[in-house]
């Protein structure tokens, strides 16, 4: 069945924002732009749900299928999907290095055989008074405004029997999915179940049921539909709805999904990387990729200065004693030989707060504002603290709870660099 776009919210529509909001822009608010790839996860999905589409189409007429002629029919559906993508001019996206239009055939072809073998012939997913495929569902509530959400949605099948349906979806995943992606895949489930619950067809109806089948790892996950998953279902579409009237910045979303997006030309993520390739003699890109190549090198540089920088101040502060005569605090200068410079070392001692990761820094900020003392302090940020505390520039009350929290003072060394005065 041919899917059209249409203006009504749908599962997918929503996935997209959770996946990437400047994908969602160039696909359902720039309706012009062109998706010029296409994953061959998305081939692989469609021939599976076309096959099993043709295996429970008019059942009760055809019974259980052959399957040599599941077979001949994959064959044809196969080609006729990658020679379709390819008239289209989209570039078929792989995964995982491996780029051999066998390999993801036949993987395709194993999850067909697997749940012919497990779910069809054995009767397990042929066990019902009746049955549908692909069936349109459109649901609809209120959000918090009181304004109609419309959905539109495809079910893969639905079976009823003894006046219970059960909403069924396959996926074609190499193994069940974790709590977070089987929560996804349920959410869309209890969406359509909203719907059939509004659809005079199905009046009869006295329970649902939801049912996701994953046919190469042999597992099925069911669920009976309850009024509380479908209240739970609302408020995350009604929410994420929300999100996406509120976006304005439409920022990309960089990750793995990104392989396949078939908006890669015209994101900013990847299109000058295209642009490079198809325009060598566009000098103004060319010159800002250099840029970039000289700016990695003297990064890593700075990196190796900087080191150097660390281990020179390390040593001068290891050789204090010979300049401090005895103190532990105190200030000293070091003049160069040859460049007119001087360094300024200062050496104290301050008293040391609790800091972000200690668990009694939660404990003394309650206590001082309990005491109503917060507002003298205001932060507890050390280069500010450490002075007054040094100098008990704070109130007497203030002084003796935070006394209470100060661990053994701590050595503060810092150098800067200055001319040498004439």
């Amino acid at each position: 069945m041919k899917r059209q776009k249409g203006n009504k919210w749908s599962n997918s529509r929503i996935n997209t924002f959770q996946t990437c909001a400047r994908q969602y822009k160039y696909k359902y608010i720039e309706k012009d732009n062109k998706e010029e790839f296409v994953s061959i996860s998305i081939i692989v999905g469609s021939v599976y749900h076309s096959i099993l589409e043709y295996m429970y189409k008019d059942y009760y007429l055809k019974g259980i299928i052959p399957f040599e002629d599941i077979q001949k029919i994959f064959e044809i559906e196969w080609d006729k999907k990658l020679t379709r993508e390819k008239s289209k001019g989209r570039e078929i996206v792989y995964h995982d290095e491996i780029k051999d239009d066998k390999i993801y055939k036949k993987y395709t072809f194993d999850c067909i055989k697997r749940y012919y073998d497990k779910f069809y012939v054995t009767g397990i997913e042929t066990s019902f008074d009746s049955c549908k495929t692909e069936e349109i569902v459109e649901p609809e509530f209120e959000d918090e405004k009181g304004h109609i959400l419309s959905f539109k949605g495809f079910i893969d099948r639905y079976d009823i029997q003894d006046n219970v349906l059960t909403i069924v979806d396959y996926k074609t995943s190499r193994q069940a999915p974790k709590d977070t992606y089987l929560d996804k895949a349920l959410k869309q489930l209890y969406l359509y179940a909203l719907g059939i619950i509004k659809d005079e067809r199905f009046k009869s109806v006295k329970d649902i049921n939801i049912k996701l089948i994953y046919p190469f790892p042999g597992v099925k996950i069911e669920r009976k539909v309850k009024k509380k998953d479908l209240e739970e279902a609302k408020g995350f579409y009604v929410n994420l709805i929300d999100l996406i009237r509120k976006e304005k910045k439409w920022i990309q979303t960089p990750g793995y999904h990104c392989k396949s997006c078939g908006f890669q030309k015209i994101c900013p993520e990847f299109k000058y990387k295209f642009k490079l390739k198809e325009s060598l003699d566009e000098l103004d890109i060319k010159d800002l990729t250099n840029l970039i190549d000289q700016l990695v090198v003297l990064k890593d540089k700075s990196k190796e200065i900087n080191k150097q920088i660390d281990n020179i101040k390390s040593t001068i502060i290891k050789n204090k004693s010979k300049f401090m005569d005895g103190d532990s605090e105190g200030r000293f200068v070091i003049p160069g030989t040859e460049t007119g410079s001087e360094a300024v070392v200062n050496i104290e001692k301050v008293p040391k707060i609790p800091d972000s990761q200690d668990s009694m820094r939660e404990v003394m900020i309650k206590e001082i504002i309990d005491k109503g003392l917060w507002e003298e302090i205001a932060t507890l940020n050390s280069v500010s603290v450490n002075p007054k505390l040094k100098k008990n520039q704070y109130s007497n009350k203030l002084m003796d709870i935070l006394r209470m929290y100060i661990y053994e003072e701590e050595e503060v060394n810092r150098i800067t660099m200055r001319k040498i005065k004439k």
